[in-house]
């Protein structure tokens, strides 16, 4: 038993100095960069378990302003470097090195697998050129109708709380599920009106794969193993799987038997339904192959997934602001009723949309101060030169959006809400550094769907806004924020909507 007790300390301290070693590594490259002091061996990990979402957020609020452009955050065997310069920032998103995503990213692999958010390298620049023609705005023209009537249920929604204040960022989560699923697979699933095992499935995936990411425990693929959110997890993904891959099959076999007896573009669900982005994954070719139901599931849960949370973030926050300034409401208002005349069901087209130019200010002034990807993070491929300093290949590197768009050298009293900031007769900022404002990231992974997500946004604004006043509860309510992939208010987002007479 002696002999066992040495053998054990020995293979211990083996495993320290093993690990004591692949540190020092990234210690001595990375020395130059400023960061908040840590502990031998475990840098900041302790201060940062003691911290959830919230805690999180402040912290990375005060180091970067006490730090500067670029931050060394030491998490054990992780190495993070925050950067929060648009110089820096230029030079991340257009160097190819940096097109892997963040160790965190993987455990959303088991159910996003390798769909266009995950993958990486040639196979995911031959995906996303592919799928850039899916968000054409020809395209794109085809969803009004879907956008239209899910905000018409949304206001009817907000409404039927007779003007108690209510927390919308979960309504907003079910308006849009709703439009996602039915634009990207052609299936209305009533998410705003009904409860469905599906939605309940998103919900708690999107839920556990945040606990994982920020939680030492759920990190352990053995020790998830063991914890209360297994058995749900799996439990969840076949819900989610089957879901999907029925409706792939059922709509591949419409697709087969009726070949030529139905105009391209039209969707039998119940009643005549538009061309969903599932059609165009299904008839998509890559080198000359078409893709695999596996792999159209996998770019499918990855619009779902980020779709959904990213928009219903955005939205909050705009009501928030909308509810906190009632002169910028008066003014949205008067410019929503010039566009669509009188009537509280308008029509919505792209061009009608494209007339919104204060709302256009509204939203880039919102996702300037309340950005729904508050940080993307990519993982080191080989050792890289980067502004002096060489990243070990290993090395995680964020890009500090939120810390970017309060700079008040770009953006001068950057905590005030001031739509006129993105006024066409405005100083341009992004003449200054186009980096500098990125609500929908840059480069060759910035957001597929931006325009999508703009056009319901838009569409759903305008809804709310011709038929509710808002008003907060508390007119002087700031909302605490949380870092969870998505920025998020902390303690909900409570506000009144008043039917407008």
């Amino acid at each position: 038993s002696t002999m066992i007790g040495v053998l054990l300390l020995a293979l211990c301290a083996l495993s320290l100095l093993r690990f004591a070693r692949f540190r020092q590594r990234f210690v001595r490259a990375l020395k130059s960069i400023p960061g908040p002091p840590g502990v031998p061996l475990l840098g900041n990990s302790i201060e940062l378990l003691r911290c959830d979402t919230t805690e999180l957020h402040d912290k990375l609020v005060l180091w970067t302003s006490q730090y500067g452009p670029r931050i060394k955050i030491d998490v054990c065997n992780t190495h993070w470097i925050m950067h929060t310069s648009p110089e820096l920032a230029e030079q991340i998103v257009t160097n190819a090195t940096f097109n892997r995503k963040a160790k965190d990213y993987e455990y959303m692999h088991e159910w996003l697998g390798i769909g266009i958010l995950m993958d990486h390298g040639p196979n995911w620049f031959k995906h996303r050129k592919a799928l850039t023609e899916a968000f054409h705005f020809r395209v794109l023209e085809n969803f009004m109708p879907i956008y239209q009537e899910q905000s018409e249920i949304l206001v009817e929604k907000l409404l039927s709380f007779g003007g108690r204040a209510v927390d919308v960022f979960p309504i907003f989560k079910l308006y849009t599920l709703d439009v996602i699923l039915e634009t990207a697979m052609g299936v209305r699933c009533r998410a705003q009106e009904n409860d469905s095992d599906y939605v309940r499935a998103v919900a708690g995936l999107t839920q556990i794969t945040f606990w994982r990411m920020y939680n030492i425990l759920g990190q352990s693929d053995v020790a998830f193993r063991f914890s209360r959110y297994y058995r749900p997890y799996r439990q969840m993904i076949k819900v989610s799987n089957d879901f999907t891959m029925t409706v792939i099959r059922r709509r591949r076999s419409e697709m087969e038997s009726a070949k030529n007896q139905e105009t391209e573009g039209d969707f039998e669900e119940g009643s005549k339904r538009r061309s969903a982005l599932l059609d165009k994954l299904l008839r998509m070719e890559i080198d000359g192959r078409k893709l695999t139901d596996e792999e159209i599931k996998d770019q499918v849960n990855s619009f779902m997934f980020a779709g959904h949370d990213t928009t219903s973030s955005a939205l909050t926050f705009i009501m928030y602001l909308l509810a906190k300034h009632p002169d910028v409401q008066r003014k949205l208002y008067k410019e929503v009723k010039e566009v669509f005349g009188d009537s509280n069901h308008p029509t919505f087209t792209q061009s009608t949309l494209n007339n919104l130019k204060f709302m256009d200010q509204v939203i880039k002034e919102a996702l300037r101060l309340y950005p729904s990807v508050p940080f993307v993070s990519r993982t080191v491929d080989a050792d890289t030169e980067l502004a002096g300093v060489t990243y070990p290949a290993g090395t995680t590197i964020s890009l500090g959006i939120y810390f970017m768009h309060h700079n008040p050298a770009y953006f001068p009293e950057p905590t005030r809400f001031k739509p006129e900031r993105f006024a066409p007769d405005a100083e341009q900022i992004e003449r200054k550094n186009p980096y500098v404002y990125i609500p929908f990231s840059a480069g060759s992974r910035n957001c597929i769907g931006q325009k999508f997500a703009m056009n319901e946004m838009k569409t759903a604004v305008s809804h709310v806004v011709l038929r509710c006043e808002l008003e907060l509860e508390d007119p002087d309510f700031v909302p605490r924020l949380k870092d969870e992939l998505i920025l998020k208010p902390s303690d909900g987002m409570p506000i009144k909507f008043l039917a407008r007479s």
